[in-house]
């Protein structure tokens, strides 16, 4: 069972994804925005949001301690510049609320092959 974190998500962002998430049989556990690497290392997957400035700097420090580790970028800004931004620094993927169940199911599929095949 693939183990989701989420990290300084709105409150209705969270949870949305915690019912849409959990639902499927995946370990959910929300951390606070000033998470140190280390408590990330066995995630199989993260999903951040809040201030850019928060996300970006986790995510550089997340790739250089784990590189495969899949990161999506969760905000209610669709904002090009955010958007490229952050998958300039890093990130697997970037989702813009609101956001389907089915969205991030398949954000879920979509990241963990590559994490798997980035290990192997």
């Amino acid at each position: 069972m693939p183990r989701v974190v989420l990290i300084g998500l709105e409150e209705l962002a969270a949870s949305h994804i915690c019912r849409a998430l959990a639902s499927d049989g995946h370990q959910i556990e929300q951390k606070p925005r000033d998470v140190v690497v280390p408590d990330l290392l066995d995630a199989d997957i993260v999903f951040a949001g809040g201030e850019p400035a928060c996300y970006l700097s986790l995510l550089r420090r997340l790739r250089a301690a784990r590189p495969s580790l899949p990161f999506v970028v969760v905000t209610g800004v669709p904002e090009t510049r955010e958007w490229l931004d952050a998958l300039e620094a890093g990130a697997t993927d970037y989702c813009s609320a609101p956001f389907e169940s089915k969205h991030l199911r398949w954000l879920m599929e979509s990241a963990l092959p590559r994490r798997r095949s980035a290990a192997a």
